[in-house]
């Protein structure tokens, strides 16, 4: 039985995994071994459903967590939410190993420097693939507003942005040298993060994945091996229940 009700975001294909904020939740989720059944919602239902769940008066966004098994909780952004299942569910594998500070750096660092890079290399893609044609319209005028500029031009030079990220993968390929989760010897918030902002490469512009990533010789090598032991934790429901701690 579901312990967590959790809210994903829906673009295109249903069921499809992509959001790296969204993905954040799904993959710890899946770390901690927690049972959880997903809720999707589009562009448009973010704005139906969410304010009548969080009665904050915040932006309406997802993920978003209803703790169905202590008195239904409601959590909202992925951060918040990752240390609020660790403080509710202490008995299942932990996401920071006492270590929250650190991977909270780690978290701040790609967010800040990894995740635009990929970002723009998707955002046309994504913008395609927005449906219906109403909320197509919605998302450029939303997203040239934040930005101010249009999507073409925040999208800028593609090869300026694989360059950066060739750069941010090689400390990364070092670590996992040595590790074999960015955690250390177990998966990890570290590991959730970066799987997550790279969910959203794979999934929109597979060919530079493997390109730039996987194929990349400083880092490539180490990066795949962990891509593949993530896998069982970038699924759509939790890995067995031998996965827990």
């Amino acid at each position: 039985m579901a312990k967590v009700r959790f809210y994903d975001l829906e673009l295109e294909v249903p069921g499809l995994i992509w959001s790296p904020n969204t993905c954040k939740t799904r993959y710890a989720l899946n770390v901690k071994g927690i049972p959880y059944e997903t809720e999707w919602l589009t562009f448009a239902g973010i704005h139906e459903v969410i304010p009548g769940l969080t009665k904050n008066g915040k932006a309406p966004t997802v993920p978003v967590i209803v703790d169905l098994a202590h008195g239904d909780k409601v959590v909202q952004e992925s951060w918040e939410i990752a240390k609020y299942l660790e403080e509710a569910y202490p008995d299942y594998a932990s996401l920071f190993n006492g270590n929250e500070g650190a991977h909270f750096f780690f978290h701040e660092y790609c967010t800040r420097k990894l995740l635009p890079k990929i970002f723009k290399l998707c955002v046309l893609t994504i913008h395609s693939k927005v449906t219906p044609p109403s909320l197509k319209q919605w998302f450029r005028d939303t997203r040239e507003k934040a930005f101010k500029m249009p999507l073409e031009k925040f999208a800028g030079d593609p090869q300026k942005h694989i360059s950066a990220i060739k750069e941010l993968l090689e400390p990364i390929g070092r670590v996992l040298k040595q590790y074999p989760f960015m955690t250390g010897a177990q998966a990890g918030w570290a590991d959730v993060v970066l799987a997550s902002y790279f969910r959203l490469l794979v999934v929109h512009r597979p060919e530079l994945f493997d390109s730039i990533v996987l194929n990349d010789p400083k880092a490539g090598a180490e990066f795949a091996a962990w891509w593949k032991r993530m896998d069982k934790y970038m699924q759509s429901q939790p890995p067995a229940p031998e996965a827990r701690m």
